[in-house]
C-alpha cells in the first residue's frame, strides 16, 4: 500500500488534502507511462530487426545483434513498467475513476508482456518473432494517451 490509501475509511473527516489525490496520481502515472512510449517502440523495432528471420539461426551481423545498451534499456523499460503497475495496484481510487485505473493497470502489464517477451526472442539465436506496439495515437499507445487525457480532464 503506499502513501495515498487511506488507512480508515470510516473516519468521518478525511483530510482535505487527500480529496482528489488519487486521479491526481492516477494522472501522474498516465503521464509517465506515456513518456516511456517512444523508448519502448524503438527497443520493439531494434528486437525486431535482431530477430529478422532472413538470417541464418545465430548468425547476425554486427549491426543487426542486440548488444548492452539495448539490454539496459529494456531492463530500465521493464523497471519502469512494473514499479508503475504496482503503484496502481496499491491505489484506491473513487468509483468513476476505478475504471480508468483498471484499463492503465492491463495496459501497463502488456507493455510490460511485451518489453520482456522481445528482450528474450531477441537474445534467443532461434528466435523469429516480430513483437513491436505500433506507437503513434493507433493500438495501445493511443488507448494510454487517451486514458492519461481522460485522468487529466478528471483532475482539472
Amino acid at each position: 500500500m503506499g502513501w495515498f490509501v487511506r488507512q480508515n475509511k470510516s473516519d468521518p473527516a478525511p483530510d482535505p488534502l487527500e480529496d482528489g489525490l488519487g486521479g491526481v496520481t492516477l494522472l501522474a502515472v498516465l503521464e509517465e507511462a506515456v513518456c516511456q512510449l517512444d523508448a519502448v517502440e524503438a527497443l520493439l523495432e531494434r528486437c525486431a530487426i535482431a530477430g529478422d528471420p532472413g538470417h541464418a539461426a545465430g548468425v547476425r551481423s554486427a549491426d543487426r545483434r542486440l548488444g548492452a545498451a539495448e539490454a539496459r534499456q529494456g531492463l530500465r523499460l521493464r523497471v519502469t513498467f512494473t514499479q508503475l503497475a504496482r503503484w496502481l495496484d496499491g491505489m484506491v481510487c473513487e468509483p468513476e475513476q476505478e475504471r480508468l485505473r483498471a484499463a492503465t493497470s492491463r495496459l501497463l502489464r502488456f507493455y510490460l508482456l511485451m518489453i520482456s517477451s522481445a528482450l528474450d526472442a531477441a537474445f534467443t539465436p532461434t528466435s523469429r518473432q516480430h513483437i513491436a506496439v505500433r506507437g503513434g495515437r493507433g493500438g495501445t499507445a493511443g488507448r494510454l494517451i487517451e486514458l492519461r487525457d481522460l485522468a487529466r480532464a478528471a483532475v482539472e
